[in-house]
């Protein structure tokens, strides 16, 4: 049998109880912060001609709580 489709929190609440349901949670924990990179890049970078250095990205961890939201949830839920 095939992970179940959860799109909304009436097919998560469906999955109360489950092993499945714990496993989701935890992914909905694990959306609440993405990485962005916050490096600063000259005008022109990446282009054809850019001749300046090489810039290494800068990764952060940035809130995001939009998809928690969708499911109905809020950050002190996952306290």
């Amino acid at each position: 049998m095939g992970s179940p489709v959860i799109n909304t929190r009436e097919d998560l609440d469906a999955l109360a109880g489950t092993p499945a349901y714990g496993t989701f949670i935890e992914y909905l924990k694990g959306s609440m912060t993405r990485k962005q990179n916050i490096a600063v890049y000259p005008d022109g970078y990446g282009m054809p001609g850019y001749e300046g250095e090489a810039i290494e990205p800068i990764w952060s961890d940035i809130e995001d709580l939009s998809t928690i939201h969708r499911f109905g949830f809020d950050k002190s839920d996952f306290e």
